[in-house]
């Protein structure tokens, strides 16, 4: 590709500059409204020690509100500071709230142990160690309700186009068409696409055909000036030369430049990298589903479903009694799956269907307008509440808790033959719910996709990840849009 020397590069200082003015607003709202929280969280902490708790007083005397009141501004300078300083002010484009939450922990953990050492060292009045702990728990909470607050409006913000990130897609194939497909799906993440750059011979518009696509023979540079392009991603590009000169043509513009590696080359994020003797080496990263991690999932699956259980028992009860009063049959179903390392089990659900819904069709997805579901199946459907009879097969330990949802064989044998390292997804056991899942990506999407995100689950497994998955799953379940 020929791109001219002399591109205009006052167009670097506009780009940044309109960048930081878009997000100058949510970076500035949060250390405000954490301020706020901390403040907040101190006055209540000296409110419920001394007034509300019960817990005796030494010496009988209510300490005096001012000497509280005098150390609240530490307090909030103390929390702002920490979390300026463990980054949890950068804008994260992407990241769920889940993540942001579990992010946070390290650094209100940080913050305790600072407050605590001033505390210690400061001698000019006795501080009481329990309204530390009170006002801590209270900030928290606080902290927790303004952090769902931002991110409700800093979702409209983003979906109206109010400090969107405009991007341009350059490259065709199943990496270009992946990526698109994510960044339209999600909005709130507020990335503006703006069109598909394709070289001759590349198809460009499959993923979607409302997307402007746009030869590369125009010239990258002019494409990225004209249409004020803040992020260009590069995906499926393998000439290296090729990219590295585009990649320059970009950053001469003011344009961010980042590279998504084929989908069909480097499925999920299957590869790491390590050093030896200063030399980086590129290596496929192993299953973490193994060994000491397999008896980990294994009790945290037990003791979830009992948890679980409880409250699903007659959640469960009340759906079987409507079955059964609204239609002919058992109102539970088997079916056969297959389960960890492709053994097969019978996968136990509600029944949502007639009798004998498959003996016209034969194994057959469900659809969205399927009349063979009952009334009471479209709304347990619609809710997963069909779902929770398999936490029998997490206890009988055909299932976990988290993990890929198993297929029956003959949609997987039909998989196995279509999609590159589908059999991967055997290497854990079956999940009730998965990342993939959480990610709104069910019958109504591809496999391809599906299997992307599940062999990222087990390369990247942790007790973490299947927490922050089991608490997305109530949220995905309220507003998923491809489950029927």
């Amino acid at each position: 590709m020929a791109e001219s020397d002399s591109l205009i590069r006052p167009q670097e200082a506009a780009g940044a500059a309109q960048r930081a003015s878009s997000l100058g607003a949510f970076v500035l709202l949060r250390p405000a409204m954490d301020a706020l929280a901390a403040g907040l969280g101190a006055l209540l902490g000296y409110q419920y020690r001394f007034h509300l708790s019960g817990v005796p007083i030494p010496g009988g005397q209510v300490p005096s509100f001012q000497s509280y009141a005098e150390a609240i501004p530490v307090v909030v300078g103390l929390w702002v500071l920490t979390f300026l300083a463990t980054g949890r002010y950068r804008i994260r484009r992407g990241q769920s709230f889940v993540d942001e939450i579990l992010s946070s922990a390290g650094s209100v953990a940080l913050f305790v142990i600072l407050a605590l050492a001033l505390e210690g060292l400061y001698r000019g009045f006795p501080y009481s160690r329990l309204v530390l702990a009170d006002a801590s728990i209270a900030a928290l909470g606080l902290f927790l309700v303004e952090r769902a607050a931002i991110r409700v409006f800093q979702g409209a913000l983003l979906r109206s186009g109010f400090g969107a990130v405009r991007v341009l897609v350059v490259g065709g194939g199943d990496a270009a068409d992946l990526l698109i497909r994510r960044l339209r799906m999600f909005p709130e993440y507020g990335y503006q696409m703006v069109g598909q750059v394709v070289a001759p011979g590349q198809a460009g518009g499959t993923a979607d055909p409302r997307l402007p696509v746009f030869p590369l023979e125009t010239g990258l540079g002019r494409i990225v000036g004209r249409e004020r392009v803040q992020l260009v991603v590069m995906a499926g590009t393998r000439d290296h030369a090729h990219l590295l000169e585009m990649a320059r043509v970009c950053l001469e513009q003011g344009a961010e430049v980042k590279v998504v590696p084929d989908v069909l080359e480097i499925m999920t994020t299957a590869a790491r990298t390590d050093e030896v003797a200063g030399l980086p080496l590129l290596g496929v990263r192993p299953n973490r589903l193994v060994g000491v991690s397999l008896w980990l999932k294994r009790a945290f699956d037990l003791l979830g479903t009992l948890v679980a259980g409880v409250v699903a028992a007659p959640v469960v009860g009340v759906c079987a009694l409507a079955i059964v009063l609204t239609s002919p049959g058992s109102p539970f179903y088997g079916q056969e799956r297959l389960g960890y390392r492709g053994r097969p089990f019978t996968l136990w659900k509600l029944r949502s269907m007639i009798p004998e819904a498959e003996r016209a069709t034969g194994p057959a997805m469900t659809a969205m307008d399927d009349d063979r579901r009952i009334p009471v199946g479209r709304l347990a459907r619609r809710f997963s509440l069909d779902e929770l009879p398999q936490l029998w097969n997490v206890l009988k330990g055909d299932m976990s808790l988290v993990g890929p949802r198993p297929e029956r064989p003959f949609f997987a044998a039909k998989f196995e033959r279509e999609v590159p390292r589908y059999r991967e997804r055997l290497l854990a056991r079956p999940g009730i719910t998965g990342w993939a899942q959480v990610n709104d990506l069910r019958q109504g999407s591809g496999m391809e996709e599906r299997v992307f995100y599940d062999l990222y689950y087990i390369e990247n497994w942790s007790l973490a990840f299947d927490l922050k998955i089991l608490l997305l799953t109530p949220w995905r379940i309220l507003f998923h849009r491809h489950a029927y």
